[in-house]
This record gives C-alpha cells, structure tokens and sequence, in this order.
C-alpha cells in the first residue's frame, strides 16, 4: 500500500471511531487530558509574550471582548476574549507550549494541545455537544498517535508542528460534519519544518510551533470546503524523506483497538521542562527530599539514562525556555531549589555553573527498557558523599499515573483561582453530558 493510501485508510478507520465502544477508563484520561490542555494554556497566557500577544490582537481587532459581540469571533481565547476559530486554536495552542507542562505521549509526540484547542475552538463555532467534542479529541488524538509512531524524524526534527495538524484537522472536519479526508490530506500537504535547535537557544518563537499546527487543522477544514486538495502522498515526501527517514505504514493501518486507544498511553507533565528530562528530575528530587545542596556544596553530578536524552544534552542558553530543553540544567536546578515549576527555570548563573559539572552517559542496561521505560539514574557528589538514586519512570507517566487529586492540584495550581478551578474541573468531567460546548468555558 502506498502512503498515500495509508493515510487515507488511517483517516476512514479512525473517524468511524464510536463512542460508546470507548471504556470509562479511557473516556476519564481524555477529559483529563482536555482539563490539562485548558489549565496548561491559561498558566500560558500569564507569560509576558503571551499577554503582549493578545493585547496587540486586540488593538488589531483579531480578538474582541465578549461584550462586543463580533459575530464572526465566536470562539473563545482562554487568556481573555472571543476570536475566530482558526485563530482562537492558535493563541490557545500557542500560550499551552510555553511552560513545557503540556501533555504527551512516548516516543515522543504531544497531540494534546495540536488537537484540543482546534476542536474545542469549532465546537463552541458550530454550539457541538460535549459528547461530540469528547469523540472529536479521542479520534484526533488516535490519528496523531499513529502518524508519530509511523513517522522517524532526523535527530534535529522536532515533533511539533506537522502530524499534529492533522489529528487537528481530522477532529475539527468531524465536528464540523464536513469531508474529513480531504481536510486532513490538505494539513497533510501544510508540514512546518520544526527543529530542536530552536528549543536550545531559547528561540520563544518556537512555542507557536502548536498553535500553528492547532491553526492548520481548523483551516484544512475551511480549505477544504472552499474547494482546495491536498496532498496525503506530499506527508510520505516531507516526514518521510526530508524530515524523517521512512515511514511505518503498519500502525496507520491498523484496527481501532478500544481495549488500547492511543489515549490511554498518554502522560501528564508535573515538571516545567522538556518531557526527556523528567525521570532525571526526579532522581534528583529524591536525593533532595529532605532539603536542596547549596550550588557550592556540589563537587560533580552524573546522570546515566538512555540515549534518547542525548537530544537535551546541551548547555543552557541564559534564558528559561533553554533552560528547559537542558538536562544538566534541569537536574542542577531540581537539586539546588528543590523544585521543578516554571520559576525554577528562570536562569541562575550559579545553577548554571553546577549544570557545567552535571556529566550524562547512556547505560547500555537502561537503554535496554527505552521506550516502554525512561530509566534514570543520578549520582551526586557532595564532599565526602555520593548520593544517588535511580528512577524508573517519571511521575505522570502510565506506570506512575497521577491520581485524580493530584491531576486537579496540577489543574488548580495552573488556573491559579481555586473557585474558577473547581467550577471548570467540574464542567469538563461532566463533559459528555453537556449539550453545547459553548457554556464548557464559562467559569
């Protein structure tokens, strides 16, 4: 089978997704991963860029309050206001990439915020029902998760920005009850070029990376109606020769599995970094459960981990978003502050200087378990003193899923109002009964 048809037949099997095949278990991790989606983005907006953004689309008239009643802006912008679909997934997209605390999926991919912000800004477009949006995500994120176990990328290809449109674009056709497969095979033909270099200079700009995806989905589908083709076969040339190296027809052609729905292997994000950094952060955590080192007190720190993490094995840049994307920095920071939110990555240069003495060697043993585990283990030498401790998996993964109280202290601690955090949390667990999305983010 070619590609193309591949793609195809991936878009015709999973958009005949059914809902009420889908297991309680699976229909409580997509609702929580649309909570994380919205709670993420909104801790986003409060980001200076974010809000510099939004105000200047405001001036622009891109984005109106709801007060002005624009008619055409019927989609909400979760840092303030209404805009129009296609736009309102992009800010929403964009301002949820910014903390590194969106979720994610292993091998790396993050369909979450590609998807949810493009489908829930057309169901509150066309006044879908909660039920409809909730089988939206579920198939969007089947689609993504197929495509970036297909896809190889070249080690400097990030995952942002290409597979994520489409996922987006099968959802947002199947809300919107228009021709799927030539939408998604129109963001199939509209790829970005996403690279990790960005990620290592700190390179802000990189963040829209989602929302450009998350914009894609929406005008494939608009596309689409105007009477624009796409491409599936252009997707097998652009991820598959220039940015990737081949790709596996085999998961895109498979059954819809109810029993093993690509959501149900998702991971939530508790640490402000880039997800390969995690299980290190949390080795390091370990070590300083009961207070941090002082930066000084630290002779030298060896993580041993798999190979995969070489792609963050890099000096930080002095900004925070570099920070993130540095495992000698993200591991230098766990163990000096004893945190891992977004204000620990705000530069330090004596932070800085403990992550020059932080060495990562892959362990072949470790490597071994990669990508079913994402084993880490550090070593710290303090004086006299090797404290060490070894990680299998990072706190948020399958094998360490957060419970529903801890997920919701992520919720609130990102929402930041505990009475608008307990009202929305309510709205989107109560998701399927829902009759218009419109009212989902009125709180």
């Amino acid at each position: 089978m070619t590609v193309a048809g591949a793609l195809a037949r991936a878009c015709a099997t999973v958009s005949a997704l059914d809902l009420d095949q889908v297991p309680p278990e699976s229909i409580e991790k997509a609702l929580r991963i649309i909570a994380d989606c919205i709670a993420v983005s909104v801790a986003g907006y409060r980001t200076e860029p974010m809000a510099a953004l939004v105000e200047a689309d405001t001036k622009s008239g891109l984005v109106s309050g709801r007060a002005e009643r624009n008619r055409s802006h019927r989609s909400t912008v979760w840092g303030g206001g209404q805009a129009p679909a296609h736009h309102a997934a992009f800010l929403n997209a964009t301002a949820g990439s910014f903390l590194e605390l969106d979720e994610g999926m292993r091998p790396t991919g993050h369909p979450g915020m590609q998807v949810v912000p493009a489908a829930i800004a057309v169901a509150q477009d066309v006044h879908a029902s909660g039920a409809d949006l909730l089988r939206a995500v579920i198939l969007g994120y089947e689609l993504c998760a197929r495509l970036f176990r297909a896809i190889r990328l070249q080690p400097l290809a990030h995952p942002h920005g290409h597979a994520g449109a489409l996922g987006a674009a099968l959802a947002v056709s199947v809300l919107r009850g228009t021709d799927a497969e030539a939408a998604t095979a129109i963001a199939s033909t509209l790829p970005l070029a996403s690279t990790w270099q960005a990620c290592y200079d700190g390179a802000t700009a990189r963040n829209a990376y989602m929302g450009h995806a998350a914009a894609v989905g929406v005008r494939a589908s608009d596309l689409a109606g105007a009477g624009f083709t796409g491409s599936f076969a252009s997707f097998g040339v652009s991820l598959g020769e220039l940015l990737g190296d081949g790709l596996d027809e085999a998961p895109l052609v498979d059954r819809v599995r109810y029993e093993a729905l690509a959501i149900d292997a998702g991971y939530f994000k508790v640490h402000s970094a880039c997800a390969l950094t995690h299980t290190a952060i949390d080795a390091a955590l370990d070590i300083v459960e009961s207070g941090p080192l002082a930066p000084d007190s630290i002779t030298r720190v060896w993580v041993e981990t798999v190979a995969a993490v070489r792609k963050v094995d890099i000096r930080a840049a002095p900004n925070d978003l570099s920070c993130r994307f540095s495992v000698s920095y993200a591991v230098a920071t766990a163990l000096c502050t004893g945190t891992s939110g977004p204000a620990a990555f705000v530069y330090r240069s004596d932070i800085a200087a403990v992550a020059q003495r932080v060495e990562v060697r892959v362990d072949p043993q470790l490597e071994q378990r990669w990508p079913a585990s994402s084993p880490a283990r550090v070593r710290v030498e303090v004086g006299d003193q090797v404290l060490e401790s070894l990680v299998e998996n990072p706190i948020g993964h399958p094998p360490r899923a957060l419970s529903r109280e801890e997920h919701f202290a992520k919720f609130a601690g990102a929402i930041s109002d505990p009475d608008r955090a307990r009202d929305a949390w309510a709205r989107i667990m109560d998701l399927r009964r829902l009759p218009d999305v419109d009212s989902l983010l009125a709180w």
